[in-house]
């Protein structure tokens, strides 16, 4: 298992992004012992990790929802 760690809501979208566009299915994987949150993909053997506080400090995961998924109308709607 490939676990990436991240330390701002661009790296995150960064990296679960192309995971999200391939279609594959996304599962929890947060460490709440350790203040993380996180995702996991089905097939990628890739977890992508983010500090709660550095997830609060760094953006608002909405703002970057088209490069998480730019096919999804709803996306773009939440950005405007």
């Amino acid at each position: 298992m490939k676990r990436i760690r991240v330390h701002s809501v661009e790296q995150y979208v960064n990296e679960i992004g192309p995971l999200v566009q391939k279609g594959l299915t996304m599962y929890r994987a947060d460490q709440p012992e350790d203040g993380l949150l996180g995702v996991g993909f089905v097939g990628a053997d890739t977890e992508v990790l983010i500090s709660i506080a550095e997830f609060k400090a760094t953006g608002d995961l909405i703002k970057y929802g088209e490069l998480i998924d730019p096919t999804n109308p709803k996306a773009r709607r939440r950005r405007r």
